[in-house]
């Protein structure tokens, strides 16, 4: 498979395999009850009562299959494994019901065709085979085993299932490549052979949903032809048409083989940067803009992921209103108006909290109680979304210390700690790299320093640590022990505020701590049971 197939639903596909399992209980019920009526009409016979009690299992499976939910099933990574389970019982239940009714010389042997033809319906070529082989197997061991039948016909009928069996892979595989094909068709743009706008939205979305869970970085380019309607109009549309490919070409000599190139409509592109960073992604955007300047001159706008949205929609959206923004021919590297940074800030620190494995917005919540304590202590409002932007970052250093540290239930080992006290001066690093947020770099670096000197990364104490990393701290803390943890309960409000008042002077700043407990009196009325923990 090719990686521009890689990770894309066939929505179309999925429900064909919902239908085959609607089908394949349906195919249960009639051959259960035309084998009913065979054991009614050969009542005479012996083992008559086990072939009704074998047949009643199988209605029974029937009925317990159409309850499941077949829209999971076939989403899951368990889809294939479920259908061959399904077909090797079938199977196992068929190969009872003839030894039952006498070995190989049961008409029931006949039912042996079945499983096989139903593979071929919509099974991949391997589990086609998979079926087919086992089927053969069985029928051979039920020769060896049980007989009935003279050699003559044994062999007979095991060449027609293997024959079966065989034609059922050829049917598979032309399934396979007819679907591979059918796919690359209705994703690509006939004209220029990229991607069209349906099959760069399946593969982006399906990158952006990979890049989050590993949390990786990317982007979205989108790219608009200037002055393309002149071309039409004035050369004819086959120049235009040329001129269309020669920008898909331009763009695959520029971009890497791992990037996806998309034709949104008319002349309209994107380009999806997978695993790049911010700052690559607008040197390749420069990049672009130079090479198509030779013959396709272009307004071009980027959204990186996870800065600048968690969404495709987010992505297309900042992407768009950038590229509106560059019509004078100059790409957008302010990061936009505050509004938009802390737009993105939320969407990284929700990245982090899901990475972390917190059971709620975390930074988000440490934002909310930083610029309470900042109003507090008489912070004016223009600094307050800035130290929002900061709290939310807090923690962004903790993207590069292992998960299983992160997620540990319970206290972590000495070089475990130390890995984690590196996050301060990798988060800094991270966050001074993005123009405009220089100012909240030191901020973020001394987040975790004590009041007292005995925190880190570099052991400031009291007033030498900037107030905004002081607040930080308190703020931290704060929504940290009145959240759950695997190794521990969450502490009320009120004990957590006695919590944090027994320390002020040491790990905290005492006016911080103030500032919070005040506002918590004034917005919930704790005073009496905060005055009550503290005698």
């Amino acid at each position: 498979m090719r990686r521009e197939d890689r990770g894309i639903v066939d929505l179309s596909a999925l429900r064909m395999r919902e239908a085959t399992i609607a089908a394949g209980v349906w195919l249960t019920y009639v051959l259960c009850g035309a084998g009913g009526l065979y054991v009614a009409l050969t009542w005479s016979r012996s083992n008559r009562l086990t072939l009704a009690a074998l047949f009643a299992v199988g209605v029974a499976g029937g009925i317990a299959i159409s309850l499941l939910p077949r829209e999971q099933i076939v989403r899951s990574r368990f889809r294939e494994p479920f259908f061959l389970a399904w077909s090797f019982l079938d199977l196992a239940l068929i190969g009872m019901l003839t030894v039952a009714d006498g070995g190989t010389a049961s008409p029931l042997a006949l039912m042996l065709f079945v499983p096989v033809v139903f593979a071929a319906m919509s099974y991949p070529l391997g589990a086609v085979a998979a079926v087919g082989a086992l089927t053969v197997a069985m029928y051979l061991d039920l020769a060896l085993t049980s007989g009935g039948a003279s050699w003559s016909y044994q062999a007979l009928f095991a060449v027609v299932l293997l024959c079966t069996g065989a034609m059922s892979a050829f049917q598979a595989r032309s399934h396979d490549r007819q679907r591979a094909a059918l796919s690359r068709i209705s994703r690509a743009d006939p004209l220029t052979g990229c991607l069209n706008r349906r099959g760069f939205e399946e593969r982006a979305v399906a990158e952006i949903g990979a890049a989050a869970r590993r949390c990786g970085q990317g982007a979205v380019l989108l790219l608009d032809i200037d002055h393309f309607k002149p071309i039409n109009d004035r050369y004819g549309h086959a120049a235009g048409d040329e001129l269309l490919c020669w920008v898909v070409q331009t763009l695959r000599r520029v971009v890497r083989p791992a990037d996806s190139i998309g034709r949104l409509g008319g002349d309209e592109f994107a380009v999806l940067f997978a695993e790049m960073a911010p700052a690559d992604a607008l040197e390749c955007a420069e990049r672009i803009k130079l090479a198509l300047s030779e013959r396709a001159p272009a307004s071009i706008g980027v959204a990186t992921f996870p800065l600048d949205g968690a969404t495709l929609e987010d992505l297309t959206r900042q992407a768009d209103e950038r590229l509106y923004s560059s019509r004078d021919g100059r790409l957008d590297r302010d990061g936009g108006l505050p509004s938009e940074r802390l737009s993105w800030a939320a969407t990284l620190a929700d990245v982090i909290d899901l990475r972390m494995d917190a059971e709620h917005e975390h930074s988000r919540a440490v934002g909310d109680w930083a610029v309470a304590i900042a109003a507090g202590l008489g912070w004016e409002p223009a600094g307050l979304g800035t130290l929002r932007i900061a709290a939310m970052l807090h923690d962004v250093g903790m993207i590069g210390v292992p998960e299983q540290i992160l997620r540990k239930p319970g206290p972590l080992a000495a070089d475990e700690l130390a890995t984690v006290r590196e996050h301060s001066d990798a988060g800094a690093e991270m966050v001074a790299q993005i123009e405009g947020l220089e100012a909240i770099v030191p901020w973020i670096r001394h987040s975790h320093e004590r009041f007292d000197g005995g925190g880190y990364p570099h052991g400031l104490r009291g007033e030498a640590i900037p107030q905004a990393a002081r607040i930080l701290l308190v703020a931290d803390a704060f929504d940290a022990i009145t959240s759950g943890r695997p190794y521990r309960a969450p502490l009320a409000r009120a004990e957590a505020c006695h919590e944090l008042s027994s320390n002020a002077g040491t790990q905290f700043d005492p006016a911080c701590v103030r500032a919070l407990v005040s506002h918590l009196e004034m917005s919930s009325g704790l005073h009496a049971s905060i005055v009550s923990s503290r005698a």
